[in-house]
C-alpha cells in the first residue's frame, strides 16, 4: 500500500510538470500530494512493524483499520449517492465515450470499495486475532506505551490528532468556515480553525490521561460544530462560497451544475456524522476513568505464568509402545 501511495504520487506529480495544474488550485494540489506522501510513510513504517511483529503496530493498524472503516464508509455511501450525476457529468463532457465513462466509474468504485472497506475490514479481522496478540507478546516481551491504554481511546486521540491537522487543510479553501449562518474567511477563519484545532489537541490529551473533561469538550465541539454548519447551510449561497474558497470563475461555473452537492445533502451528511461521532463517544464513556494505582500492566510471561498455575495441565498417560 505504501508502495502504491508513492508511485501515485510519482504519476501525479509527472503529470502536473507536463501538462500543467488547469483550473485546480495549487494549495488543492499541494495537499493532496502531502496526503500521498504521509500515507507512504504510515504504510511502509506499519508494514515494517507488522513484520517484526511490533505490539504498537499491531495496535495502530487496529486503529487506523476502524477510522478508514468509518470514514471509509460514509464516503462510500455519498459516492453511491453521487455516482449517476457524476456519470451524467463526465459524459456531458466529452472526455470519454459513455462505456469508457461508465468503466472509469467502476474502476474507482472498486478501488473505493477494495482500499477503503475490504483492506481495513480484513486488517481488523486479522489484527484482532488472539494468536496474533500473543504472537506479537512474545515476539517483544517488554511492555510498550499501548498497552497502557484501552484501544477506543487509542482511536479517539487518533480521530482527535486529524482535528489538529485542520490548521493545515483550512488552507487549501482559505479558511472558510461556517459559524452559525455566517461564512468567515481569511485570519477570523483562521483563528475560528486554530481554536478548533486547539481544542481537538486537548481532547487527544484527555483521551490518554483519562481526563472527563476531554470527554465533555469532544461533546461539544461536536455539537457547536455541527448546529452552526447546519445552521449555516439551510441559508448558504453554494457560488458565494466557492468564490471565498477562492475557486476560479470555470471551476465555480463546473460546480454549480453539478446540482447534487447542494446544502439538504451537506445538512443531512452533517447530521449523519454527528450522530454516529456522538454515539461512539457515548461508547466510549466509561474509559475515562482515572487511572488506579493499583492497576498493574503485566507482561505476556506474567499472564501466561498466572494462567499456568490457575489451570495446571492435566496429566496424560504415557504412550502405549508396540512391544505391550
Amino acid at each position: 500500500m505504501g508502495i502504491a501511495a508513492f508511485s501515485l504520487a510519482m504519476i501525479l506529480m509527472e503529470l502536473v510538470s507536463s501538462s500543467g495544474l488547469g483550473s485546480v488550485k495549487a494549495a488543492h494540489y499541494r495537499l493532496f500530494m502531502g496526503y500521498l506522501l504521509f500515507m507512504t510513510g504510515w504504510f511502509c513504517t506499519m508494514g515494517m512493524g507488522s513484520i517484526m511483529a511490533l505490539r504498537w503496530a499491531r495496535v495502530l493498524l487496529l486503529v487506523g483499520s476502524w477510522v478508514a472503516v468509518f470514514f471509509g464508509t460514509l464516503a462510500l455511501a455519498l459516492i453511491l449517492y453521487l455516482a449517476p450525476w457524476v456519470y451524467n457529468l463526465l459524459a456531458d463532457a466529452g472526455i470519454f465515450s459513455p462505456r469508457m465513462t461508465l468503466a472509469v466509474l467502476y474502476a474507482g468504485l472498486t478501488i473505493m470499495i477494495g482500499s477503503q472497506v475490504v483492506f481495513p475490514l480484513a486488517a481488523v479481522a486479522f489484527y484482532s486475532l488472539k494468536g496474533v496478540r500473543a504472537t506479537c507478546e512474545w515476539r517483544n516481551p517488554a511492555l510498550c506505551w499501548t498497552d497502557r491504554f484501552p484501544l477506543p481511546l487509542i482511536v479517539l486521540g487518533f480521530v482527535s490528532a486529524l482535528g489538529v491537522a485542520n490548521v493545515l487543510l483550512g488552507a487549501a479553501t482559505n479558511y472558510v468556515v461556517f459559524v452559525f449562518g455566517r461564512i468567515w474567511t481569511g485570519w477570523s477563519g483562521f483563528a475560528v480553525t486554530a481554536a478548533v484545532a486547539a481544542a481537538c489537541g486537548y481532547v487527544g490529551w484527555g483521551a490518554f490521561t483519562r481526563k472527563k473533561q476531554a470527554w465533555w469538550t469532544a461533546y461539544g465541539i461536536i455539537l457547536v460544530t455541527a448546529s452552526s454548519m447546519m445552521l449555516t447551510f439551510s441559508v448558504l449561497d453554494m457560488e458565494e462560497a466557492y468564490r471565498m474558497m477562492g475557486y476560479s470563475g470555470s471551476l465555480i461555473s463546473a460546480l454549480e451544475g453539478f446540482q447534487m452537492l447542494s446544502p439538504a445533502l451537506l445538512t443531512f451528511v452533517t447530521c449523519v456524522s454527528s450522530i454516529m461521532s456522538c454515539a461512539y463517544l457515548i461508547w466510549v464513556r466509561d474509559c475515562f476513568h482515572p487511572i488506579q494505582e493499583s492497576e498493574e500492566v503485566k507482561s505476556y510471561q506474567q499472564r501466561k505464568a498466572e494462567e499456568t498455575a490457575a489451570h495446571p495441565p492435566e496429566s496424560t498417560r504415557p504412550r502405549m509402545r508396540l512391544e505391550d
